[in-house]
């Protein structure tokens, strides 16, 4: 908590759940001219990371080629920090929904694990999704996003989450701080998707709220008043929704769900000065979502990931998975 903040009492703190994250700063020149006559000049710095979540593979609405799309994009951008937002994979066991699956489990893991090894050394954080809980219920045992993270080789510094839970962050970039809360969260608010990133940015004083989940991908703007030692301040708050890669579910049309842009935020922090801006892939970058069909292909070593169950040893580093096959 700031020493100038002076609205209310330090009542505990939790800086051991909070993940510092430095990120690698870019510099830009940029000129822009109105005719012969240039109009501006600027030099900027500043470091980026994108949220990816609700991928979904193994879904029949899976979207492919954007998926593509984003890891050929992030791939040719090697200073762009992956935070993973749950829900990687299907997984349709203990649903109420029609069985829309295309592969099984174990394919669906393989696939989201060749995907991600090529990023294992800039992911910052895995969270689970209702999707892996519902592994974690199946099973009895909370080690799948353990194990997951271990065939990705994710560094020891990536932050892997715990069922339920999210993740504060503290964005470095240059000398500027920027506060994060992310989660995959659980709502069943559909229309009104901020509802539930309202909730949780009432509750978290961070200028950035990160929610997955509701498969929206968007941005609001929040505005509150903060006393300080300085007198009264104005802070900016940012609910930011992550998107999704699975588009024309069953399921959402039969609920008369929203349509929704098939994507994930990726947010530059500037280093120069305390700003954020969000880059719309799908806007800017058509040509990557043109190649998406390509294949992207990481290291093929093969995956030995396997589920934990209850009452085996913590140490244990892999368990049996065969019983999930003839799910």
């Amino acid at each position: 908590m700031p020493k100038n903040n002076v609205s209310g009492v330090v009542l505990d703190t939790d800086w051991e759940q909070l993940l510092n994250w430095e990120l690698p700063i870019v510099k830009t020149d940029r000129k822009v001219f109105y005719g012969n006559v240039e109009i501006e000049a600027r030099s900027d710095s500043y470091g980026e990371a994108c949220f990816m979540g609700d991928i979904h593979i193994g879904h029949e609405a899976h979207s492919h080629n954007p998926f593509n799309a984003y890891l050929n994009f992030l791939k040719e951008r090697p200073h762009i920090q992956l935070g993973l937002m749950g829900d990687y994979i299907e997984y349709q066991t203990m649903t109420n929904y029609v069985n829309t699956e295309t592969i099984n489990v174990d394919e669906q893991i393989e696939t989201f694990v060749h995907k991600m090894r090529p990023f294992k050394d800039r992911i910052m954080f895995m969270l689970w999704g209702n999707h892996e809980e519902r592994i974690a219920k199946y099973t009895k045992s909370n080690r799948f996003l353990q194990d997951l993270a271990s065939e990705i080789g994710v560094k020891d510094n990536c932050f892997i989450g715990k069922p339920e839970r999210g993740v504060y962050i503290l964005f470095k970039a240059g000398e500027n701080e920027y506060g994060a809360y992310a989660h995959h969260s659980s709502t069943s608010a559909v229309i009104n998707k901020t509802i539930q990133l309202q909730r949780a940015g009432s509750q978290t004083m961070a200028g950035l709220v990160l929610q997955a989940h509701t498969h929206h991908l968007g941005t609001v703007q929040r505005n509150f008043h903060e006393l300080t030692s300085m007198g009264r301040v104005t802070r900016r708050q940012w609910l930011v929704s992550t998107g999704s890669f699975i588009k024309g579910a069953g399921y959402a049309e039969k609920k008369s769900y929203p349509l929704t842009q098939v994507g994930a935020p990726i947010i530059r922090f500037y280093a120069d000065r305390g700003k954020l801006d969000f880059v719309d892939l799908s806007l800017d970058y058509r040509d990557y979502l043109e190649k998406g069909g390509l294949p992207f292909e990481g290291d093929r070593e093969p995956v030995n990931l396997k589920l934990g169950e209850s009452g085996r040893p913590k140490s244990w580093p892999r368990f049996d998975m065969s019983a999930l096959k003839e799910l």
